[in-house]
């Protein structure tokens, strides 16, 4: 009697198939993720209908103190940003504070070199090439249709070229010695493995260039005759010196000489851009990426909550990296799900990396700028390890408010956090505390208008 040959199962393996493509390539099976997860919150959602939806009701006294708060940081940032660099800019000229929308490519330095900002190409049209923050050069201006641009058009966001991307224009700068003496040389991109993002060359003096040893110079642009050269006496950077230190052998050998700028860009949440006064007038529509609707929604705890994840069931499409407030507060931001759902990821509980704002108590300081991730929290209280994006901030701060800086289109800089205060052991780590309430409660979620 002949034993019948086993079937091969089909089946079996074509799931272990699915599986596998679906560990390994998740941005293509993410539309499928999220219809079915949206599919799953239909039922919830229908409970909670018949539960009722409670109301934000905020005390009126904690709204005026947020409202005076999102004020003061408003006007004490756009002080600070504009100041020195518009006394070193030609008469005529006025500022444009403009929130970065995203930071992106690798260039000098292994540090970002493009930044794409909250206002459009045609907004910016009749803007001076130059980007500053204070006194400090930033980068270019691109316009559309060129360079890296070259694909834009003017309603699309416009795009600062950083000073250490591949592609941008050296620029004539200079530096003081100790012994009253100077030396003039170009400042360029710097490869993505060298260790600052800028690179000196084309000294005026390379006998005393050679001899150069000292770290922490300050590096600042000179005058050209072209008439859309960038203003002397803008900073861009401190100097940071490769070479041989002297031994009782042989004298001090200098090989490259870097420029650090003072400005992580990663970590900058507003930039300013200069506009000829007499083109102030023009009228031109406002970009859609500063229009941002606040859709209402439900935010309810689900089995996982002690780890700060939450079901949302907003009114509308929930699109991802989207910021969720309660009662003025910035609760966190959400996966995007089919059918108006979402899951939501408290700030206090997440381990992403945040763009943030912090307003000093002091009134004559200036926000401070930086990049955090929370290492260990609970839902009303974070422990955040900072990094700021100026270098020259002490690395012991003060107490202050906390703000969300730039993350993104649909999560702007401006929503309140919490109050922050220093790690009494620890200065690297800040604690911000944030009166969040448990259980079901009403939220807005911030949906940021695309482009054309």
């Amino acid at each position: 009697m002949r034993e019948r040959p086993r079937a091969f199962p089909v089946g079996l393996y074509g799931m272990l198939l699915f599986a596998l493509c679906w560990l390994t390539l998740p941005a293509v099976f993410a539309p499928l993720e999220r219809s079915l997860l949206g599919a799953t919150c239909l039922l919830p959602r229908w409970f909670a209908r018949l539960a009722g939806s409670p109301a934000m009701a905020a005390a009126p006294d904690l709204q005026r103190q947020r409202l005076a708060l999102s004020e003061q940081l408003e006007s004490r940032a756009a002080r600070h940003d504009r100041a020195d660099a518009g006394e070193r800019l030609a008469a005529g000229f006025e500022p444009v504070s403009c929130a970065v929308l995203v930071a992106s490519r690798r260039g000098g330095g292994g540090r970002v070199s493009e930044l794409l900002l909250d206002h459009s190409h045609a907004e910016l049209a009749a803007c001076s090439p130059w980007v500053t923050k204070g006194e400090t050069l930033l980068g270019w201006l691109l316009r559309p249709g060129f360079g890296a641009a070259a694909k834009d058009s003017p309603a699309d966001p416009a795009r600062v070229q950083l000073l250490n991307a591949a592609a941008a224009p050296p620029n004539l700068a200079g530096l003081q010695l100790a012994d009253g003496g100077s030396l003039r040389f170009v400042v360029g991109p710097a490869a993505a493995v060298d260790p600052a993002p800028l690179r000196v060359e084309l000294w005026d003096d390379p006998y005393r260039a050679a001899r150069l040893q000292q770290d922490g110079l300050e590096v600042r642009t000179l005058p050209r005759s072209a008439l859309d050269a960038v203003p002397a006496g803008l900073l861009l950077g401190q100097t940071r010196v490769w070479g041989y230190q002297a031994t009782a052998d042989q004298q001090p050998l200098t090989i490259g000489v870097y420029v650090l700028p003072p400005f992580d860009a990663a970590a900058l949440s507003h930039v300013v851009v200069w506009r000829p006064a007499a083109a102030a007038t023009d009228r031109v529509a406002p970009a859609p990426f500063r229009s941002r609707r606040r859709v209402p929604g439900l935010v309810h705890d689900l089995p996982g909550a002690v780890h700060g994840r939450h079901l949302l069931l907003a009114d509308a499409s929930v699109p991802t990296g989207a910021a969720i407030v309660q009662d003025g507060l910035f609760v966190g931001t959400a996966r995007g799900l089919w059918f108006g759902g979402g899951l939501v990821t408290s700030f206090a509980l997440s381990r992403q990396r945040w763009s943030l704002i912090l307003l000093p108590d002091a009134p004559d300081l200036a926000p401070i700028e930086m990049a955090g991730e929370v290492v260990d929290g609970e839902d009303q209280r974070a422990y955040l390890r900072w990094r700021s994006a100026d270098a020259r901030v002490s690395p012991r701060l003060g107490a202050g408010y906390l703000f969300t800086g730039s993350n993104g289109l649909h999560c702007p800089a401006g929503l309140y956090i919490g109050r922050a205060t220093p790690h009494a052991d620890d200065p690297e780590l800040l604690i911000v505390r944030s009166p969040l309430r448990p259980g079901p409660h009403a939220v807005e979620v911030i949906v940021g208008e695309a482009g054309s």
